[in-house]
């Protein structure tokens, strides 16, 4: 037992001060670089819950899947996939990902889809049974919290004058698409373009696709095109990335303007004008010939 009042308190103050000590972080040592403090998350990872835009399954969600759904953002070509596995048993969507062709052609539930969006089918997309996993854990996952499924999404928003120039240069066929696909304007249609053809009717007008679609969804439907013929004109002739945003930001600027009331001719109808226009032509070269044959004979015939 300690006896001296004064030996006790400086006992006491020694172990206080070794306490406070012990509490306080070390000094670095000479040359270290100190340690950052943590930030807080911030961007898509803290409002999406982790579905950030570098995640492989939202590439491949964009690349695949967005421009015919959503997820909790309403209809575009097909359903809206929110809550699916709540309607659907797993099984069931993880077949219908897998296979479309087979399910829509057998399943009395994925024909019930086709009839309610216009007959159109889903394409079979080539999915791995990882990739599939990986999109239906997405799904589920989005649609019990928040997220970004932009991907490396640049807004139409930022586009310039000269990005809708081009953008209708591209559709008219003015300049080359640099994979060498066909133009848009041969197969579709967009009034007030402002080309002497006003374009064709093979595929749908595009005058209100943005409307339709929306800025993600026909980016989407740009880059990995999910309609059976301009998926296969596509697949082996890929948009490039800044064609794709040129070709946004002209239909961007279509969907918001009056189009045109007096259109130039349907790509049809020039080539049927064009068609009379060569055989006119043709007979009449041809007659002609005719001529230049017969009246020298008609001169050397005894009368």
């Amino acid at each position: 037992m300690l006896r001296s009042p004064t030996l006790s308190l400086c006992l006491l103050g020694f172990m206080l001060q070794a306490a406070a000590l012990a509490q306080t972080p070390a000094a670095p040592p000479a040359g270290a670089i100190p340690a950052a403090p943590l930030a807080a998350p911030t961007g898509a990872s803290a409002a999406t819950g982790g579905a950030a835009a570098d995640d492989p399954a939202v590439e491949l969600f964009v690349r695949k899947c967005a421009s015919c759904h959503t997820v909790g953002k309403g209809q575009r070509v097909g359903p809206d996939l929110s809550g699916v596995l709540e309607r659907r048993d797993r099984t069931w969507v993880e077949r219908l990902v897998k296979a479309p062709s087979t399910m829509l052609d057998s399943d009395p539930g994925a024909r019930q889809l086709v009839a309610q969006f216009a007959g159109v089918r889903m394409p079979d997309l080539g999915l791995s049974d990882a990739e599939v996993t990986a999109l239906v854990d997405l799904v589920a996952r989005c649609s019990a919290e928040p997220c970004d499924l932009a991907g490396k999404f640049t807004p139409v928003t930022t586009a310039t004058a000269a990005d809708v120039s081009r953008g209708r240069d591209l559709f008219l066929g003015r300049e080359a698409l640099t994979a060498g696909a066909a133009q848009c304007v041969s197969c579709h249609t967009v009034r007030g373009a402002g080309g002497w053809i006003a374009g064709g009717l093979l595929a749908k007008d595009l005058t209100n696709a943005f409307g339709r679609l929306g800025d993600q969804g026909l980016d989407a439907a740009l880059k990995s095109p999910a309609f059976p013929v301009m998926g296969k004109v596509f697949a082996a002739h890929p948009l490039q990335a800044d064609e794709a945003f040129a070709l946004r930001a002209f239909l961007h600027d279509a969907n918001r303007k009056e189009p045109a009331p007096d259109d130039p001719l349907s790509l049809p109808l020039a080539g049927l004008v064009g068609t009379v226009a060569a055989l006119i032509a043709l007979n009449a070269a041809w007659a002609r010939r005719l001529r230049g044959v017969r009246q020298p004979l008609v001169r050397r015939s005894p009368r």
